[in-house]
């Protein structure tokens, strides 16, 4: 009996095989110092720090194909993650609550809100029923389509750098900043949206220990398009280089902190 060819296993618009995506090596942390080779292929560890790595990345242009139109069918379902429709529903259960009683209590009525990557926009939904004026973006043309048969929250085709400056009272960040290339052009780009003492809420894969990291599922360190797993130090010193001030972090979530922060009033 003939063995099936390996390729016969894969499906046909796998990511990590798409010739459209072109492959970079890093060798640095974001703090500047070198990274050593761990237990995980395509990982390092900061020797200074703690932060982890991914090594064998996606480049920055290739991003356009990494979150195209198969990031949210075929993407998610490899990593075992419910598709779109379904999270819109899972995410009202499993998170939704847990960020609004972290973000809440630091907002005020009738705030221009925006959530930028805003996925499903089931927060973005959820703020609005309670009378926020809420903006999302996504990548992804096909995404917007998709999440307008399940809310009315209006949402802009891009990124951070296509919402006007200074228009926002509070910007929300959820499971992006972990796929930017370089975090520090990340929270200025967000930071630019703010307006002067505006609030920031950031969640992201943050770990205190390299046991923490050890434990994260295969699925958290297969994703390609996961670039850094940040450790609570770098995550502390990059906020604070932005001109970030932490307000409260004392809400965590699948293990990581939940973290409000104040942008110095200028």
């Amino acid at each position: 009996m003939n063995s099936p060819d390996a390729s016969s296993l894969l499906p046909k618009n796998d990511p990590n095989i798409d010739p459209r995506i072109e492959w970079e090596r890093i060798d640095q942390c974001l703090c500047g110092t070198s990274l050593r080779d761990c237990a995980i292929w395509g990982w390092g560890v900061c020797e200074r720090c703690g932060t982890w790595a991914n090594t064998h990345r996606p480049t920055e242009s290739s991003l356009q194909f990494v979150y195209g139109e198969i990031y949210w069918t075929t993407t998610q379902q490899m990593a075992g993650v419910p598709l779109l429709p379904q999270r819109f529903e899972n995410d009202f259960h499993d998170r939704v609550g847990t960020y609004l009683a972290a973000l809440l209590p630091h907002l005020r009525d009738g705030m221009k809100i925006t959530e930028v990557g805003c996925g499903n926009a089931r927060l973005l939904h959820e703020l609005k029923m309670r009378g926020f004026d809420v903006t999302g973006t996504e990548f992804s043309a096909d995404v917007i389509a998709q999440v307008a048969k399940l809310t009315d929250v209006p949402i802009v085709q891009g990124t951070a750098d296509d919402l006007p400056a200074a228009a926002f009272d509070a910007v929300i960040s959820i499971d992006v900043m972990e796929h930017a290339h370089d975090p520090r052009v990340f929270l200025r780009s967000h930071l630019r949206l703010l307006k002067p003492g505006g609030i920031m809420m950031i969640h992201t894969p943050v770990h205190e220990s390299q046991a923490q990291v050890y434990g994260y599922s295969v699925g958290m360190m297969w994703k390609l398009y996961h670039l850094w797993l940040f450790s609570g130090v770098l995550f502390d010193e990059l906020l604070e280089e932005a001109g970030l001030t932490i307000l409260d972090r004392s809400t965590s979530l699948f293990g990581w902190p939940v973290v409000i922060a104040r942008k110095t009033a200028t």
